[in-house]
């Protein structure tokens, strides 16, 4: 899969609980073999795939991935090309397959998404694959919205069929809402 055969795909959270738009994908730029389909290696162009978000309305990007990701993903430049294509950053890793490892540094990263989202901007969540983490933390924000756990899984989940892979994830959203 390249970014010339199978260009980036934003899925777009339906809902109207704020200015901005919601969306997940998967690392852009990834290279390698995919972990969720079988036989199918990744050999994408960072800078094409960057571009495209933006021409889709993209202003920030939040990478769930950790850093020894982004070189086995083949993206170690992924900050920098963000910022040349015009793109905001928001980093917060957390394991692959897990769920954030620290709830208050978790809690202050979706208010900052929020405020982005309140401003209007486009907020796209990325992990490696755009299911697990990426579901995780869009169904977060839609708890942050007021939205009920069980809804903000589903609307996650309508836009994004697989998002949030583990029971562990789908309860982290669950705790999360309570908080």
């Amino acid at each position: 899969m390249t970014s010339e055969t199978h260009p980036i795909r934003v899925d777009w959270v339906d809902t109207a609980l704020w200015p901005g738009r919601l969306g997940l994908t998967f690392a852009p730029g990834k290279k390698g073999p995919s972990v969720l389909q079988c036989g199918v290696v990744h050999d994408r162009d960072l800078s094409a795939d960057l571009d495209r978000l933006a021409r889709e309305g993209v202003t920030v990007l939040a990478p769930l991935i950790e850093a020894h990701e982004f070189e086995l993903l083949g993206i170690p430049e992924y900050l920098a090309q963000a910022e040349e294509h015009g793109l905001s950053t928001v980093p917060l890793p957390i394991p692959d397959r897990g769920v954030p490892p620290n709830a208050p540094a978790f809690g202050a990263f979706v208010d900052e998404l929020m405020d982005h989202l309140l401003d209007g901007r486009g907020v796209v969540v990325h992990c490696r694959g755009g299911l697990g983490r990426a579901g995780l933390t869009a169904a977060c924000l839609l708890t942050q919205a007021g939205m009920p756990p069980e809804q903000a899984v589903e609307r996650v989940r309508t836009a994004r069929p697989g998002a949030i892979e583990t029971a562990d994830q789908e309860q982290f959203v669950h705790d999360f809402a309570a908080r």
